[in-house]
């Protein structure tokens, strides 16, 4: 790979990092990427849905039994920390997001470019917004609703990996599990039943569940039920009659948000009330997609499970195959100060280059 590949793609990470994309504000960053879709591939190759941008150059020049293949990135990023750097040092791009996932949407725009040079199958670049926000402002999904999509063969999303592939992915499932006391003056605890005390042995239920492993050949989920914020509402020197806790319960594929719903209310019993907040189906597994064996082997690639939720799941609920492969570092998305390497900007770039070439 020469050095000009490199500093293209650390200077697009960093350029896509200075733009301000934090969820709910992607109208700029899917404007800059629109145009450079544009630039790329032509006005007539590309369209827009909200804040996502589409662009489907071999539209004009179909392939008769080629593939169709997604690549796939999301242009929104978390709050940004206050002291995030924003430079290109010691082979890492410094910046908001860099990893989740703005060295992903750099590959992509870089592949791109060269789109005309992919002599194996026929890409279509999906770029699109809310992702690190709630479920319902995922603009995937209109996406994928919308009719303008070719039909896909697989998809690639490129999350950070580790320079491995994570085929599939953890469902997840958030609820608001709540309490109830007796509210009293805290002079007089007696006259009252605390809510705080009462959840104590629901609270070490969930303490106890502590992790499930479900095995997909070589591949290892963990299935995990946590209690992840808590509170009360009234004043410190009232007894609460109220104790709400957040219980995030993340499953594996093959397994459903229905179950899952079950599993937990029947931990609960009838200790508390149990509303659900929001769920996502986990992502189904194709580690053993003829698409991928091959090109794993020859790369030497890591297959690896998710643990965690991505969008995969999106697409395999469609029908769609698809995994994580993405360069980046997992250990930094959403971290204050956050990075990517450069050498994972160049080995994704060129693994997904020698694909196209095979």
């Amino acid at each position: 790979m020469t050095d000009s590949i490199r500093d293209e793609l650390a200077e697009l990470t960093l350029a896509l990092c200075s733009i301000p994309s934090e969820t709910c504000s992607e109208a700029e960053i899917a404007t800059w990427v629109q145009h450079r879709c544009v630039q790329a591939a032509g006005a007539q190759s590309v369209k827009r849905i909200g804040h996502s941008v589409i662009c489907e150059p071999f539209a004009r020049d179909a392939r008769p039994g080629e593939p169709t293949i997604a690549l796939v990135g999301h242009l929104d990023t978390v709050k940004c920390a206050d002291d995030q750097a924003y430079e290109i040092r010691d082979g890492r791009v410094y910046g908001c997001g860099a990893s989740d996932m703005k060295a992903g949407v750099a590959v992509m725009i870089s592949l791109l470019d060269r789109w005309r040079t992919l002599e194996r199958a026929r890409p279509v670049w999906i770029f699109y917004d809310g992702e690190e926000g709630p479920a319902e402002g995922n603009g995937l999904g209109p996406v994928l609703q919308s009719g303008i999509l070719p039909p896909l063969d697989f998809a690639f999303i490129l999350e950070p990996t580790d320079r491995g592939v994570q085929p599939g992915c953890m469902g997840l499932l958030h609820a608001t599990v709540t309490v109830r006391g007796t509210r009293a003056h805290s002079a007089r605890p007696w006259q009252g039943e605390n809510a705080i005390y009462k959840a104590i042995p629901l609270l070490q239920r969930l303490r106890d569940f502590g992790r499930r492993e479900v095995r997909f050949g070589d591949l290892a989920f963990y299935e995990v039920m946590v209690a992840t914020t808590a509170g009360t509402y009234n004043s410190r020197n009232v007894v609460p009659d109220v104790f709400d806790i957040n219980v995030n319960f993340r499953f594996a594929p093959g397994n459903t948000a229905e179950r899952a719903e079950a599993e937990l209310r029947a931990l609960v019993g009838g200790d508390a009330e149990v509303q659900i907040v929001d769920t996502a189906p986990a992502g189904d597994v194709h580690a053993d997609h003829p698409l991928l064996v091959d090109w794993c082997r020859a790369e030497g690639l890591k297959v690896l499970p998710k643990q965690a939720w991505t969008d995969v799941a999106r697409f395999t609920m469609a029908g769609i195959p698809a995994v994580n492969f993405g360069p980046g570092e997992t250990g930094q998305a959403h971290q204050a100060n956050e990075w990517a390497s450069i050498d994972s900007l160049e080995h994704c770039y060129a693994a997904l280059r020698r694909w196209f070439a095979r």
